[in-house]
């Protein structure tokens, strides 16, 4: 009888102690799972490495400031440094700033020369006698009328140019003998057809200026009044000046196409010439 009471005991604190593991294990032991996470310390977040190519620009900008041939260098070796740096837009816009100063000045860019005006000259005759373009002549002088001086001094560009519209960042970027030369921000994009998607292959099939119905050759008096505009062929994509308020203020909608403001525009008009290939991607 003692044997089996013993038993029986036995039994009854084995259930027991089973049952109350069984209720630590589910409920105390979470419970106490969640004090000690409740009270330890958070585990710290490591701190993002950072990104050398900043603390490189920033080191850099004074000299970028600069419109010289040792700062050019400096911010072409950062860009090949740091192609995928965030600082490259800024990067890449003071490097256009400066191509096109230094592109003005024959020491920084040697492939350029200096022609001196002789009686009897016009800007269509020494764009013919150096096998140039009128109007980049005018616009590389940055003459303000095609009147010239007997002894003045033009600087005979040398462009041999190309373009890359990129949809993605809406730039127009430019090349002179297959080397960046300025990336031009796009104000309005409008593509169709087969420009507006994939890779495209086009060029520059006219450079307009319009009065009314009517052509105006580069030079003549009313020159200044036309619109202006280029065509791109295949595609028939043009190119822009953003539209200036009328005379109410009010400010005319964006044409189809390409829209530059018209600084930029001023610039791709002389730098693209018909027959200039441009990519669209």
């Amino acid at each position: 009888m003692i044997f089996k009471a013993l038993t029986i005991l036995l039994l009854v604190a084995a259930v027991l102690g089973g049952s109350a593991y069984f209720v630590y294990d589910l409920y105390y032991k979470d419970k106490k799972l969640d004090l000690i996470e409740q009270t330890a310390p958070p585990t710290p977040v490591p701190s993002p490495t950072p990104d050398p190519s900043v603390a490189a620009w920033d080191a850099l900008k004074p000299t970028a400031a600069k419109d010289t041939i040792e700062a050019r260098e400096s911010v072409k070796a950062f860009i090949t440094a740091y192609p995928e740096s965030v600082c490259i837009p800024e990067a890449s816009a003071a490097l256009g700033r400066m191509n096109l100063v230094l592109f003005r000045d024959t020491a920084a860019t040697p492939a350029n020369t200096v022609y001196t005006v002789k009686k009897g000259d016009s800007l269509a005759k020494i764009a013919s006698v150096t096998k140039n373009n009128v109007e980049q002549i005018h616009w590389a002088n940055q003459l303000s009328s095609i009147n010239l001086q007997i002894g003045q001094q033009l600087l005979i560009p040398s462009l041999n140019t190309s373009a890359i519209l990129n949809r993605e960042k809406s730039t127009l970027i430019v090349f002179n003998h297959g080397e960046f030369f300025k990336e031009y921000p796009i104000v309005s994009l409008t593509l169709t057809g087969g420009a507006s998607k994939g890779e495209f292959e086009t060029k520059v099939a006219d450079r307009v200026a319009r009065k009314g119905e009517t052509r105006v050759a580069f030079g003549a008096k009313d020159y200044a009044e036309t619109v202006r505009f280029v065509l791109l062929s295949p595609g028939s994509v043009s190119i822009h000046p953003a539209p200036t308020p009328a005379a109410d203020g009010t400010i005319p909608p964006n044409p189809p196409g390409i829209v530059l403001n018209l600084a930029d525009f001023n610039d791709i008009f002389a730098l693209l010439k018909t027959g200039t290939p441009v990519t669209i991607k």
